[in-house]
């Protein structure tokens, strides 16, 4: 029987159906630091009048923001590094699927076309 120490890597016989061990402490804590990181860059963003940021880069500068923050948990903390490949396909492919279905949605309410959404009740918005 061997000994594994809480700073060893999980081995993957003890796990279900992962190819890598399991990091330990310090990944999460460095991903921690990471998210803690960017969520202050976040707050800056908006606080902060910079030209690079400012007026309409606002918006797309937090998108990217929170992206870069959802695959670091998606990467890490939900394992899709450690486990099989078909695991994460399986979930990228779920989330194309909900953005593809939320950008259809989008698109029926005509929300990309501007003054499209100021129709009258009792108005066809044709």
């Amino acid at each position: 029987m061997t000994t594994v120490s809480t700073h060893d890597p999980v081995p993957t016989e003890l796990l279900d159906g992962a190819e890598k061990p399991y990091s330990r402490d310090k990944v999460y804590v460095l991903t921690a630091v990471f998210l803690a990181v960017l969520t202050a860059l976040e707050v800056a963003v908006v606080e902060v009048d910079f030209v690079l940021w400012s007026g309409p880069m606002l918006v797309p500068v937090l998108l990217i923001l929170m992206a870069v923050k959802f695959f670091a948990v998606a990467w890490i903390f939900m394992h899709l590094k450690f486990d099989k490949p078909i695991l994460t396909w399986a979930f990228y492919a779920g989330l194309i699927t909900a953005v593809l279905v939320y950008l259809g949605m989008l698109t029926a309410f005509r929300i990309w076309w501007p003054g499209a959404q100021d129709v009258e009740p009792g108005q066809t918005g044709a």
